[in-house]
């Protein structure tokens, strides 16, 4: 590998990092119950280019250009979302105005990010090392979980339905689907596929890099598999709209699938799984680890800890048949009751047995606190929906509470996804002397 490819390597990584960041703050000002001014939420978003600019000059180290890189790839990858800025509300074509606000945004993320980068690299002694590969499978976390929880709020606002077509927008390029007419339900549903947009590309450029610099060739198939993963997501998010292939943009021609619904929820999570599992292997701290020490109980918690993790996906089947179909409820609390006394034995055990190994100490206790959590939640939301689905006009109490109902449920199968792999790194079967 050459010291430029080297002193490069962080661009992609922090652009996505931007991206990510800059999104996250325009759906939250976008959320029909928030609704911020325009200047709020474009001065916050300019706001993430600025923080990742000075992460640029600080961890990178390469001052006003690299800063200028990261902000024009991050613009670049943003035009996914202003060519809603650039069509008018009656669809009719692209604005004039394309022509310098394309270049115009492009320029100023740049110069925005490229100037913080300078100021920070002024300020800096030395640039810190960084592992690139770990920050980029990171963002595909905080992406993934985003967009768990925007499909969260779809269902949760029985707005599944609300484009009545796949993959145009009531026939308009995803792309180019006019901001003005994103309200309401329309809203969560297109945003919630513009977020899978940028999560299948992130997953794409995780893969490609783990591909390109990790040695570890089952981990390249990992990173290729949550590539396939994320495709297949996507196409089943879209076919619970049409039930088949079709350009059409009539309802008439639709079959939605409550089935194909419930699968796209469940593997949705199951994909933040995979995508958690990545981040904990590239991470620095896993490769700083000591070699696996025994310990004589080590057996038995692996084996709690893949029988959490089995229970737990099950449940989300269950949890998802409940959002969806209103059915399996009384399966689905009574398994509730078999997840919350496993993973707080876990999380007991892991939290008592192995206090001199801090990564599993700490994910010990998230790991009980998430379950009480989340136990709290699923009783709450019973008795704000009385056990049935959220049909008609859902209260914001309602879709708050379900969607933090699930979104915990996310954030449970990803602690103990990454307790079970730090205990396989950290600590072995203690073999008993005759």
């Amino acid at each position: 590998m050459t010291a430029t490819a080297v002193d490069r390597s962080y661009v992609l990584p922090l652009a996505f990092a931007t991206t990510v960041s800059m999104w996250a703050v325009a759906y939250f000002c976008r959320l029909p119950a928030v609704m911020a001014p325009s200047w709020l939420a474009a001065g916050l978003m300019l706001g993430m280019v600025a923080l990742w600019g000075w992460v640029t000059g600080m961890r990178a180290g390469s001052g006003w250009l690299g800063g200028v890189l990261v902000g024009g790839v991050a613009a670049v990858l943003n035009l996914l979302i202003l060519g809603s800025l650039l069509v008018p509300a009656d669809g009719g074509g692209v604005m004039p105005s394309a022509v310098w606000w394309v270049p115009g945004s492009i320029l100023a993320i740049a110069l925005v990010s490229g100037g913080f980068a300078a100021a920070a690299r002024a300020t800096a002694s030395d640039a810190a090392t960084s592992d690139w590969t770990s920050l980029l499978s990171k963002v595909a976390v905080a992406a993934t979980f985003l967009l768990v929880v925007a499909g969260g709020l779809v269902t949760s606002n029985e707005a599944g339905l609300a484009v009545v077509d796949w993959p145009n927008s009531f026939g308009t390029n995803m792309f180019l689907f006019p901001l003005a007419r994103m309200t309401g339900g329309i809203y969560y549903e297109h945003a919630h596929r513009l977020f899978g947009a940028l999560v299948g590309l992130t997953t794409i450029a995780l893969a490609v890099r783990l591909w390109r610099y990790d040695g570890r060739t089952w981990l390249k198939r990992l990173g290729m598999a949550a590539v396939v993963l994320v495709i297949l997501q996507g196409i089943l998010g879209g076919l619970r709209v049409t039930g088949g292939f079709t350009l059409s943009t009539s309802e008439a021609d639709m079959a939605p699938s409550l089935t194909l619904a419930l699968m796209h929820g469940v593997l949705g999570q199951l994909f933040l799984g995979v995508i958690v599992a990545i981040a904990v292997v590239t991470s620095r701290l896993w490769f700083e680890a000591p070699l696996p020490e025994p310990r004589p109980y080590a057996k038995d918690d692996r084996t709690f800890q893949r029988w959490l993790i089995a229970i737990m996906v099950v449940q989300l089947v269950l949890g998802a048949a409940q959002r969806h179909l209103a059915a399996l409820l009384i399966v689905h609390i009574c398994l509730a009751a078999v997840v919350v006394l496993l993973a707080v034995m876990v999380g007991g055990r892991a939290w008592g047995l192995y206090r001199d190994s801090r990564p599993i100490e700490y994910l010990g206790k998230l790991l009980i606190i998430f379950t009480c959590v989340q136990a709290f939640l699923g009783i709450t939301a019973l008795a704000v929906t009385q056990g049935r689905a959220v049909v008609g006009s859902p209260t914001t109490l309602e879709v708050t509470i379900t969607t933090l109902h699930q979104a915990t449920g996310a954030a449970l199968l990803a602690l103990s996804v990454m307790l079970a792999l730090w205990t396989q790194r950290l600590f072995v079967q203690e073999v008993a002397v005759s």
